[in-house]
């Protein structure tokens, strides 16, 4: 058992790496050598857990999403309120400096490579689909607790919201004018606001 955990915890580490340098330099600037470097281990070692590059460079991409997503249902399963859930969520989607801008470029060249290859593009529409389900369940909670309105759709509502977001978090990334994280926040704020929360009445 003892060993099982040193090899996960060493092929995890491998992975972070990785991961930290494709979001850093770019997914095909990315070596071995240097890998085997911020772990503090031989390139050798990196070739026992995976044999090629776009073997470990691959599994990066894979291990941030995955490890992104998982950090995200932490936070949104603690929150009770569906208005309160979708607003968290939007949140964490936004590309501040830090790791959720790394996460972005990590999602950015899965694109890339997924337009480019596609044995990758089972993977990439399984984390989409993951994506989209997130909104739709947050949708039909509100919905079932009164505070979103009835008469939508929570399927189209997941379209558009994961639609606005890739497309405006691609031109803060890009550095596109006018386009800010603060003016992205409150762009998909308003969109839920407009498409989902009930109006008041007096």
């Amino acid at each position: 058992m003892t060993t099982q955990l040193t090899e996960d915890a060493r092929r995890s580490a491998i992975l972070d790496a990785a991961a930290t340098l494709i979001a850093e330099r770019g997914y095909h600037s990315v070596r071995i050598s240097d890998i085997a470097k911020v772990v503090g281990t031989s390139t050798g070692a990196v070739h026992y857990y995976f044999p090629g590059k776009s073997d470990v460079l691959t599994a990066a991409l894979r291990h941030a999403i995955d490890n992104a997503f998982d950090r995200q249902s932490r936070e949104l399963q603690a929150i009770d309120d569906a208005h309160q859930r979708l607003l968290r969520l939007i949140d964490m989607q936004l590309p501040r400096l830090g790791p959720v801008r790394d996460e972005w470029s990590i999602w950015l060249q899965f694109w890339t490579e997924a337009t480019l290859r596609p044995e990758l593009r089972p993977f990439h529409n399984t984390y989409y689909a993951r994506w989209h389900d997130t909104v739709v369940r947050i949708v039909l909670r509100g919905q079932r607790q009164g505070v979103f309105r009835s008469d939508v759709d929570p399927e189209t509502i997941a379209q558009r919201l994961t639609a606005l977001t890739d497309g405006v978090a691609i031109q803060v990334l890009t550095g596109a004018p006018n386009m800010t994280v603060a003016a992205m926040k409150e762009l998909l704020v308003q969109f839920v606001h407009d498409s989902l929360v009930k109006p008041r009445t007096w």
